[in-house]
């Protein structure tokens, strides 16, 4: 045996050794410390600062965890080990680091010293093999996703053997016949079977089952792109997370524009949800427009006004407002509304590609939550251009194109929390801000101003109260004037 494979092996053996040691240690001390409540951990820290400890200690965990499945995260792990082998031992590497952070997080928690809940009796008989099923449900879960893999062995068995490792394919077998993410459903059963229950163990479970219900979004995009069409077809059969029977539905189409006629008639009785939504961004918006905009006096149109949440408040402020929009509905319910209240707006149906008004007849465009569901967004700016006066403002705000944003706007709005009606946005029509700007210099407009928009709080009806944010990742709001010698 030369001196190259002595060293081979004993760096396969070593990473073996290390990995599967940090693996039964941080597994056996979550087992141990969650089956107690978290009572019996070692962090010693005195409040405050046990608060901020535990924190970090919680967050550290799934936020490093899935920054070490992304490109960079890859990168970081090939630094962890010998360069010849540093792309064969990555997922030996990701699997200690994994196991290093559970064991840093079930043992040097501050406890509470609080305990709501302990089982004795027949409880504690019932419980405790429950809490043992359902950690031999999560290793039947990691048997079938691939136990090489999961474990780490995949990594420095290869190495040892003087072989490139090979990765297990898409798991489709075992529970993954029930749905898609069986390993942490297994791993949130673990959270929630224990036989002691402290403030401790309760926000554990409630930040991992968070985790248990965010993370595989990221782990599904990644397949998406190694499995293409076979992920896509195992998708549209299973269910992502819990194995429900489920109706077989028709495909939701896209930036589907039609629920504006649904809802037409609810737009302003407070009845759901996502129009509250839509309503609660007008004053986040205004925050913003008002300082930089005098509306007192001014023609201002409403491109997509809707039922008229943001038309309304600028009539207010004194402007002379005109609202289209495409919906029928829409329009009625805004001009029965306006009228009720004795508000001096007009109303036209209209597509914002083809505007039905003289040139250069508005001091203002305001066009929010509208940019991002037109048929030809050139065209609609070249139109907002040209109803615009020279020094005019265009006012809007629109949605950015990236993976957050289709997380957070699509997969988490719509299809999780329905916070909005399913199938409402297209992320393919998302916008970055790049584009927007460049169409908008295009057409005339000068310096274009940015400014983030989101969630800063939450109401007495548990509906998002929306304010500047000091970002663009997701949701975006800005303003541009017309040259004067256009």
């Amino acid at each position: 045996m030369d001196a190259a494979t002595i060293k081979r092996t004993g760096t396969a053996l070593a990473f073996g050794l290390v990995c599967h040691a940090a693996f039964l240690c941080g597994v056996g001390m979550m087992i141990y410390q969650m089956y107690f409540g978290m009572s019996r951990t070692l962090g010693t820290l005195a409040f405050p600062w046990s608060w901020i400890g535990n924190g970090l200690l919680l967050i550290q965990f799934p936020l490093a965890h899935s920054f070490l499945l992304s490109g960079r995260g890859r990168l970081l792990l090939k630094r962890l080990a010998p360069a010849r082998h540093a792309a064969d031992l990555s997922s030996t590497t990701y699997v200690i680091v994994a196991s290093l952070q559970v064991l840093l997080l079930f043992s040097l928690w501050t406890f509470s010293g609080i305990t709501w809940w302990q089982a004795v009796g027949p409880a504690h008989i019932i419980l405790t093999p429950v809490y043992a099923l359902s950690w031999l449900l999560l290793g039947k879960a990691i048997l079938d996703a691939g136990i090489s893999l999961q474990t780490g062995s995949l990594g420095w068995w290869a190495v040892f053997r003087n072989r490139r490792p090979r990765y297990p394919g898409m798991p489709t077998g075992g529970l993954f016949r029930l749905c898609r993410q069986p390993i942490y459903v297994a791993f949130a059963c673990t959270l929630w079977t224990v036989p002691q229950w402290t403030p401790d163990q309760l926000v554990v479970a409630l930040a991992l089952t968070a985790y248990c219900l965010i993370g595989p979004l990221f782990k599904e995009a990644r397949f998406a792109k190694m499995f293409g069409e076979s992920f896509a077809i195992y998708k549209q059969s299973h269910a992502y997370w819990l194995p429900l029977p489920r109706m077989r539905a028709q495909p939701h189409a896209l930036n589907d524009l039609s629920i504006y006629e649904r809802y037409a008639a609810q737009w302003w009785d407070g009845s759901e949800r996502w129009l509250r939504t839509l309503q609660n961004l007008v004053p986040a918006r205004l925050a913003y427009f008002d300082p930089l905009i005098d509306w007192r006096g001014k023609h201002v149109l409403d491109l997509g006004c809707g039922g008229g949440f943001m038309a309304e408040a600028l009539a207010r402020r004194g402007a002379t407002v005109t609202g289209i929009d495409p919906s029928a509905g829409a329009i009625t319910i805004a001009e029965r509304h306006a009228a009720a209240e004795q508000l001096a707006i007009s109303y036209v149906k209209a597509s914002a590609e083809n505007l039905p008004f003289a040139d250069s007849c508005f001091d203002h465009v305001v066009c929010v939550d509208v940019l991002e569901h037109v048929g030809d967004l050139d065209a609609v700016i070249g139109e907002i251009r040209r109803v615009l006066r020279p020094g005019g403002t265009f006012a809007f705000d629109t949605i950015n194109r990236n993976f957050l944003a289709q997380l957070v706007i699509v997969i988490l709005g719509e299809k999780l929390l329905k916070l909005l009606p399913r199938g409402t946005h297209d992320p393919a029509k998302f916008i970055t801000p790049v584009e927007l700007v460049a169409m908008l210099r295009a057409h005339g407009f000068g310096a274009c101003r940015l400014a983030g928009l989101g969630p800063i709080g939450m109401n007495c009806k548990l509906d998002f109260v929306f304010g500047r944010l000091p970002f663009l990742t997701i949701q975006y709001m800005g303003h541009a004037r017309l040259a004067e010698n256009t």
